[in-house]
């Protein structure tokens, strides 16, 4: 039997330019082993419909070379000739009832015909001979990130050997694995472009785009806005790179708060954060992430000031003020189909919830209730 692998079962490596999404599968696991088990491959992965994350990613179907197949019953004398007067043509799949059965590989196959004495008896021989009977399929809607994250948690022969690409199981298209490594180095430097450099997350530009995506997928979602209390005078007393250390710490417990395959976190700038979140239980994580800051940024303050809850700070006249430690807050509000039209009313209604949030002493979370905007 085929061994079959769904997006949601590849182990999360590692977590490429910060973005990871849950692949929404539209044919069962059930569907998807029957027609393993048609073709007889190894591994197929992939999402059957996008979601609405991925319609901002960039998919596989991004990679596809459209190659005209061939029969498993085709004689080798006429994979011969085609390799012969292709000279570029170094993979060729097999395919049978518009299903994937395995990939003759170019090199493979032509130093099999120089080797062997009966040439004749050999062009004869159906092709299904020559093939790679346990390709990889990939469903065309199927992030790059998120092959790149299986690939590099499997067998690499995949890499060198190329893929099949599919859409509803039927083939449509290869790619190779150099197709993918350009792709992915060129999606990385397109991402530093424009990720914050403290902590190179995603910046106001990707934030407001991923913000009008949302609006017009007609999904819902949570919007936070994450900013810490007393900030200033930390920077202040403590040394702009112990605040730069901060503002580090806070990126990096917010983005572990984040699914990250349902989730978004993006920086503004200085100690303001965005998330969007998708995950049911986006309420529980934000929660989990105000008490890990509590936690862990008691290590950036001084024994005598976590005594005290705070410290005294000199102001511009000359007077102490005291400050408490810093906190974090964020300002909730839940996004409705329909109920904003722009990023620019997102992000106003975010800045008057975080401004609530503030309001509160210590570490807070405020969540606005359902609201409606007036419009002319």
């Amino acid at each position: 039997m085929a061994s079959v692998l769904t997006v949601e079962q590849h182990p999360d490596a590692f977590r490429p330019l910060h973005m990871q999404f849950m692949a929404n599968l539209m044919l069962s696991t059930t569907a998807q082993e029957s027609l393993a088990q048609q073709a007889g491959v190894g591994h197929v992965i992939g999402s059957q419909q996008p979601t609405s994350h991925q319609h901002m990613q960039i998919t596989v179907n991004h990679l596809l070379t459209r190659i005209e197949p061939v029969h498993p019953d085709t004689a080798s004398k006429a994979i011969l000739a085609r390799f012969l007067s292709e000279p570029t043509l170094r993979l060729l799949p097999v395919v049978k009832n518009g299903v994937p059965l395995g990939i003759i590989h170019r090199n493979r196959f032509l130093g099999c015909f120089e080797h062997y004495h009966e040439r004749a008896q050999l062009e004869e021989t159906p092709c299904r001979e020559w093939m790679q009977a346990e390709p990889l399929l990939v469903e065309k809607n199927l992030p790059i990130e998120e092959l790149s994250q299986f690939l590099a948690a499997t067998d690499s022969r995949h890499v060198a050997d190329g893929f099949i690409i599919t859409a509803q199981g039927r083939y449509i298209g290869m790619a190779s694995g150099q197709d993918l490594l350009r792709e992915l180095a060129r999606m990385q430097l397109e991402a530093s472009r424009h990720a914050n450099p403290l902590t190179l997350l995603p910046g106001q530009a990707h934030i407001n785009r991923r913000i009008e995506h949302l609006l017009q997928s007609q999904v819902s979602f949570v919007a936070c806005y994450g900013n810490l209390d007393h900030f200033k005078p930390f920077n202040e007393t403590y040394s702009y790179r112990k605040g730069d250390e901060m503002i580090q710490l806070t990126g990096r417990i917010l983005n572990w708060a984040c699914d990250p395959k349902l989730d978004f976190i993006g920086h503004i700038g200085g100690d303001d954060f965005i998330l969007l979140m998708q995950s049911r239980d986006w309420r529980a994580r934000c929660v989990s992430a105000l008490d890990s800051f509590a936690q862990a940024s008691s290590l950036l303050f001084s024994e005598t000031h976590l005594s005290k809850g705070g410290y005294h700070h000199a102001t511009h006249d000359g007077s102490l003020t005291f400050h408490p430690l810093t906190s974090l807050s964020i300002g909730a509000i839940k996004v409705s189909p329909g109920q904003f039209s722009s990023f620019h009313e997102v992000s106003a209604a975010m800045s008057e919830s975080k401004k609530m949030a503030k309001q509160i002493a210590g570490n807070s979370l405020f969540v606005e209730k359902s609201r409606s905007i007036a419009r002319s």
